[in-house]
């Protein structure tokens, strides 16, 4: 049987410092990432995001290119947690220190 999840979540830009997108450095990079229902009991709490320090970002928050080396971590990481469990074989402990690559050129 053919399964579909759905995962939702809710990008908030917080960076407008008063004159929207006027200019290139007019605004800020700063934005929240929620799931839907954020406010409900349990729930995370949003992750502070915003864009590489290196694309007038703010370094103390996450940026999409580590969220995503985040995500593909995770996915990896219980995949094989997953396939060990069904092959019978006892994990104890794991670490994965991921890296990503960005390559960006002039436009």
């Amino acid at each position: 049987m053919i399964r579909t999840h759905s995962y939702d979540v809710t990008v908030a830009w917080t960076g407008n410092r008063g004159s929207g997108t006027s200019g290139y450095r007019e605004y800020g990079r700063d934005h929240e990432v929620t799931v839907s229902g954020a406010g409900d009991t349990g729930r995370p709490q949003p992750i502070a995001g915003s864009s590489d320090s290196a694309f007038r970002g703010d370094p103390g928050r996450w940026n999409p290119e580590q969220l995503l080396t985040a995500a593909l971590a995770q996915c990896h990481m219980l995949s094989y947690l997953h396939a060990c469990v069904a092959a019978g074989i006892v994990v104890t402990g794991y670490t994965d220190e991921a890296h990503g690559t960005l390559t960006s050129s002039p436009a």
